[in-house]
């Protein structure tokens, strides 16, 4: 299932298995790449509900406007950044972190896929990451449906 514009920014969710909640895969569409790009067996339920609370916790604070300061003048090193919101320390696992900050009419999107040793950065309308986000459906709406040796993540209707 993919939820968003793969050729913007989208999210890319399939249901694999059931453990203790719907476990499976969980990854950004950026850049025609698949980010963090590994992992079957992601705790679905956790993944898209921290992402859904680390947003909805930094869109209640008064946030400043970051502007345009280069992404090499930024210190992500000593954890929060003021002024950006810390999105989803569950992918941290794979090495995946990302913070949203605004410039004006544009969203911010800076994440490392490495632990934190190199950044990157992509730009998009404001509002882009935080309706992406918003439209993400909830673990316990995916149904996963099997037919042989296929695999079929659907919403529950």
């Amino acid at each position: 299932m993919i939820i968003g514009d793969p050729y913007q920014i989208a999210i890319h969710i399939e249901q694999i298995d059931v453990l203790c909640s719907p476990s499976g895969m969980f990854n950004f569409i950026i850049n025609d790449t698949l980010v963090p790009g590994k992992g079957v067996t992601m705790d679905l339920y956790m993944v898209i509900s921290e992402l859904k609370e680390s947003l909805k916790d930094g869109m209640h604070k008064n946030l400043r406007d970051v502007g345009n300061i280069p992404l090499s003048d930024l210190d992500f090193s000593e954890g929060e950044q003021e002024n950006f919101i810390p999105l989803s320390s569950e992918l941290s696992d794979y090495g995946f972190i990302f913070w949203l900050g605004f410039d004006g009419d544009e969203d911010r999107l800076i994440y490392t896929t490495n632990y934190e040793k190199t950044f990157q950065e992509e730009r998009y309308p404001r509002g882009t990451i935080e309706k992406l986000i918003r439209d993400l459906p909830l673990a316990e709406d995916l149904v996963m449906k099997k037919t042989g040796a296929f695999i079929n993540t659907e919403l529950k209707s």
